[in-house]
């Protein structure tokens, strides 16, 4: 890749020169956007595709031996990304791992809210259409816009840093070491 712009902004990797360049809330939030399409594309096909019920009809959809990352992996490290990077490092059931500090207890103030994670559970991951999840958290227009800003820069920040991004990179690598 040719090297962008000058000084110290002339990295020769894209992402890298626009992190340099003061741009990473603009990176985060375009890297959430790009994996949010896929998610939504993803869980489409899953929830369409694979009948429940009648196993017959899903036989084609049965797993089979392949190192690469498939959709639902996909949809899977999305919501895992999202509840990292919103703060969550909870068990199944919402208590703490053992051992381990929780973001908010790491970062202090700046740390786990859960209003971000509902909306992110009802909005991003749910599907709920705008006004109905607006309205079902009790919130004013002017603290979506805030909150949604919030949510797309740190799980952007997160499918960055886990290798979800771009997309192309995440199904062209193995899951699984070739023996």
């Amino acid at each position: 890749m040719e090297p962008r712009g000058s000084g110290d902004c002339a990295t020769g990797v894209v992402g890298v020169y626009v992190w340099e360049c003061g741009g990473g809330t603009m990176l985060a939030t375009f890297a959430f956007d790009v994996c949010h399409e896929v998610y939504r594309g993803a869980r489409e096909v899953i929830d369409t595709k694979i009948a429940t019920l009648g196993l017959e009809s899903s036989g084609k959809y049965m797993w089979h031996p392949d190192r690469l990352p498939r959709l639902g992996e996909y949809v899977a490290d999305f919501e895992l990304a999202g509840e990292r990077a919103l703060g969550r490092e909870a068990g199944v059931r919402g208590e703490a791992i053992e051992g381990k500090k929780s973001r908010w207890e790491s970062y202090g103030t700046g740390g786990y809210r859960a209003s971000r994670m509902a909306m992110f559970r009802i909005y991003y991951l749910g599907g709920a259409e705008y006004s109905a999840a607006r309205r079902h958290l009790g919130i004013s227009e002017i603290t979506w816009a805030d909150w949604a800003e919030e949510i797309r820069t740190k799980v952007g920040r997160e499918l960055t840093r886990a290798g979800m991004f771009p997309p192309s990179r995440y199904f062209q690598e193995s899951t699984a070491r070739a023996s």
